[in-house]
């Protein structure tokens, strides 16, 4: 239903969403035992791009790793600047950042970047931090989690919004029952 609504296909090519089996868990005469498994839906770093683009506001949306052999540099303050050059020649190196920018439709620019030591902290608070995507798409969940901290500074939709709230209860391991009511 929640992919109906925001209007996402899950699973397939296309990377929008993805339903995802987690184990609720609770203490059951002093042991855990899974009592229940619920379905949850996880957008993906590309349907979080489609939501953003239907905002009408957004005109594109990228989002890049940054590894060792790269060139790379950014600056921010009152003339921020970004410069990334991928390595051509052989082997890139370990992922060190990863950033994404959205060119605005009044023809601001807005980036975020996030060093791999960022991205970690975040893994460590996810509830499948050590497992599934996190440890077989590092990339990917990098990706998603650079856009959803740029999602902060733009101009995003009521639909993206609860997107945005419904994928973090997932990422923390909590129900996404009211998902679209819940406030911090």
């Amino acid at each position: 239903m929640q992919c109906a609504q925001l209007g996402l296909e899950p699973g397939g090519a296309l990377g929008h969403a993805y339903l995802i089996p987690f184990d609720k868990r609770q203490k059951v005469n002093g042991r855990w035992e899974t009592v229940s498994t619920e379905a949850q839906l996880i957008i993906g770093y590309r349907g979080m791009i489609d939501l953003a683009r239907r905002s009408g506001q957004i005109l594109s949306i990228s989002v890049r790793t940054v590894h060792a052999n790269d060139k790379f540099s950014y600056s921010y303050g009152l003339e921020e600047t970004l410069e990334h050059s991928p390595c051509e020649t052989g082997d890139r190196g370990e992922l060190t950042h990863v950033y994404a920018v959205a060119r605005l439709k009044d023809g601001g620019v807005q980036f975020e970047v996030m060093s791999r030591a960022d991205v970690e902290k975040v893994r460590a608070l996810s509830k499948a931090g050590s497992s599934g995507p996190w440890v077989d798409h590092f990339d990917e969940m990098a990706k998603k989690t650079v856009i959803r901290r740029l999602f902060k500074y733009l101009p995003v939709s009521i639909e993206l919004q609860k997107a945005v709230v419904m994928d973090e209860r997932a990422e923390a391991g909590l129900s996404q029952d009211n998902a679209a009511c819940y406030h911090r």
